[in-house]
Parts: structure tokens; C-alpha cells; sequence
């Protein structure tokens, strides 16, 4: 967990003072180079999963 809260911390920082646009262009960013240290397309694929099915929850 505290690596989760670490990972967390350091998103939101690099988040600061960016616009909408640039906040997406940095998460495709760290999404296509994590992507590359992932050799396991099944193991992308599930994540992908999990994050779509986690969105589409009825928010509280």
C-alpha cells in the first residue's frame, strides 16, 4: 500500500498546473511507456478491463 500512496503522491504532483489537455497527453504518455515494460499483452488487457469496469460503476 504505501507504494500505491507513493505512486499516487508523485501523479498528483506531476498533475500540477496542467490544463485538461495536458494531463491526458501525460497519462497517454506514462500509459504507452508502462506498456512497454508490460510484456504481457493479457496482463495490459486485463488492467484495461478492471479500469473499464471500475468506470462504469453507479457512482456514489
Amino acid at each position: 500500500m504505501p507504494l500505491n500512496d507513493e505512486l499516487y503522491s508523485r501523479l498528483v504532483n506531476l498533475y500540477q498546473d496542467l490544463n485538461d489537455q495536458q494531463i491526458h497527453q501525460l497519462n497517454a504518455k506514462i500509459i504507452l511507456l508502462l506498456s512497454e515494460k508490460i510484456p504481457d499483452f493479457l496482463a495490459i488487457e486485463k488492467i484495461f478491463d478492471q479500469v473499464e469496469a471500475e468506470d462504469k460503476k453507479p457512482k456514489k
